[in-house]
């Protein structure tokens, strides 16, 4: 796997090996996520089949070659026949059960492979699911330094656009100046799907670019990131342009001091509702009741989105190692709104803050 330009080992297969319950015979996995995850390498299709002492990856004509020399923790077999080429794999090895992630597949899929691998059983459970969620949610240092290398070129980026804003532009003019300089600094992807909402757009917690047109007294809020080495970073930042009412002025400093509130919990053992709660309360006691109806924040790993996640429901136990985003945000309907967003990661002694944008509200 090539990661932020460097050759990084990281035996993810190994250490699906050893997790796996002694009630697992195999696993099989095809989504891109867990594929990328565990080969290094990115593409459309392809599945991985992973037993106690061996791993393959079988990959189309499209893939194969790339795969040859990208993959070295598992065989590459170049996909033919598939459901027959799994079935004999299981059965040269005396498998006699196979374990899906749930959580990914369809139930075309599940009576696909129930037709064609018969005399091996399909286990349902949430076992694999269970098994890849945790796997992923501890980062190993590897895998930091690429989250903190995105979200270096994240930071450069906001330092860039913060001199681009101005009445008159477009949200979608601003937002394809962000795709543009993450590539530039050295993005990965230039397919990162980023928020640019001003004004009365701001109100929407995931809207995304218009030709509305910037105005001076409008906040502009942008939620993106750079992606290295195939993990992820993830930002908010909302700044004002030309000048702000003190009622505006209220609603950044209150996101501002929620989000402090909840650093003020984070640590090992902490539950990630109790670090939800911190930012809630102090936010509807500032009179916002309805209007922070998302959760604090979730896990940032090869996907934007991954668990645990910071919220009213969950109640995970923080552990060195989760890369979470801390996410406050108030949200004044069809008027204007405010989020402010970094990344962090779980540390023995507390957290790291891998972002580095300033919070202090920006008039430009």
């Amino acid at each position: 796997m090539r990661a932020c330009g460097q050759e990084v080992h990281m035996d993810k297969i190994i250490r699906l090996q050893q997790a796996m319950p002694s009630d697992m015979e195999a696993a099989i996995l095809q989504d891109a996520a867990n594929r990328f995850y565990l080969t290094g390498m990115k593409s459309s299709a392809g599945t991985v089949l992973v037993t106690r002492n061996k791993a393959w990856l079988i990959i189309d004509f499209r893939y194969f070659e790339e795969a040859e020399e990208k993959v070295k923790n598992c065989r590459v077999i170049e996909e033919k026949n598939l459901y027959s080429q799994i079935k004999q794999l299981l059965e040269a090895e005396g498998i006699s059960a196979l374990s899906l992630h749930t959580g990914l597949v369809t139930l075309e899929k599940y009576r696909q492979l129930e037709t064609a691998l018969k005399g091996i059983s399909l286990d349902v459970s949430d076992s694999l699911s269970g098994l890849m969620d945790s796997l992923r949610r501890e980062k190993d240092e590897e895998e930091i330094a690429c989250h903190k290398k995105a979200q270096q070129i994240t930071d450069h980026t906001f330092s860039h656009i913060l001199g681009i804003i101005k009445p008159g532009l477009t949200e979608i003019d601003v937002a394809r100046e962000i795709g543009v300089t993450l590539t530039r600094l050295g993005s990965d992807d230039k397919n990162f799907n980023f928020i640019v909402a001003s004004g009365p757009n701001s109100s929407l917690p995931h809207g995304f670019a218009t030709s509305r047109l910037i105005q001076k007294g409008d906040f502009v809020t942008m939620d993106f990131g750079a992606v290295c080495g195939g993990y992820l970073a993830d930002m908010t930042r909302t700044v004002a342009v030309g000048s702000v009412s003190e009622e505006q002025r209220h609603v950044y400093e209150t996101v501002r001091e929620a989000q402090k509130r909840a650093f003020d919990k984070i640590r090992p053992g902490a539950a990630c509702s109790e670090v939800d709660a911190a930012a809630r309360k102090f936010i509807y006691q500032e009179g916002y009741e309805g209007c922070f109806s998302h959760g604090l924040g979730h896990s940032v790993g090869v996907e934007v989105h991954e668990n645990p996640r910071f919220n009213e429901v969950c109640n995970d136990r923080l552990v060195p190692g989760i890369v979470i985003t801390v996410e406050p945000g108030i949200y004044l309907k069809k008027r204007f709104g405010v989020r402010i967003e970094d990344m962090i990661v779980v540390r023995e002694n507390g957290f790291e803050n891998l972002t580095r944008s300033p919070k202090e509200l920006i008039i430009l």
